[in-house]
């Protein structure tokens, strides 16, 4: 009966450290897919979080896939690592990023940077986080800052080098809804 307990106990204190969030994701308004990110907190200053994207849609009698996981840590307010990989059309693209106490190390494809800066706020706590103070952040898939603009209150964008624009948008601090525009827009709409 003590192990029971102690089992309830230990489950009951890891939800209470994890928050989900569930999205949608559309295109023309019919669902061709779902994203969920998780934050947990594990304790002593370090919060896991994670991705998981899959989309399909057929257009103009082709299959377009999309999948794509994320895993970031972050250790008493800083990134320490994260991996990200993209999978489009059956094409890989894999982006990693390590704190080694002094630099992160940055992978992108054959592409390695050094950067020294320490990363404060990165794109997947914008799921979990508004970020009203936070204009400049860290794209762990890109490798790279990217600059926000706020549109009006609890919207923001920023604009891709790739040409594309995605919008942000918050209700009591949490996103909602990110359109990600480029040609058409898809959207991810938060369901729970």
């Amino acid at each position: 009966m003590k192990h029971l307990a102690l089992s309830f106990l230990f489950i009951f204190s890891l939800a209470l450290n994890a928050q989900k969030h569930l999205y949608d994701v559309e295109l023309f308004g019919k669902k061709i897919g779902s994203t969920t990110v998780e934050r947990i907190d594990k304790g002593n200053g370090e919060i896991e979080i994670r991705l998981s994207s899959n989309s399909e849609v057929n257009i103009l009698f082709t299959k377009k896939t999309t999948s794509m996981y994320m895993d970031v840590v972050y250790k008493n307010g800083q990134l320490i690592s994260s991996y990200v990989k993209n999978v489009k059309d059956d094409v890989t693209e894999i982006a990693t990023v390590l704190w080694d106490g002094a630099k992160y190390m940055i992978k992108r494809g054959e592409e390695t940077l050094q950067m020294k800066d320490p990363v404060k706020f990165s794109s997947l706590l914008l799921y979990f986080t508004e970020p009203k103070d936070h204009l400049v952040i860290f794209s762990e898939r890109l490798g790279r800052f990217c600059n926000f603009k706020v549109l009006s209150p609890g919207v923001y964008d920023c604009k891709l080098e790739n040409g594309g624009e995605n919008t942000y948008r918050y209700k009591d601090g949490v996103m909602y809804e990110l359109e990600m525009s480029k040609g058409a827009s898809v959207f991810m709409r938060l369901v729970k």
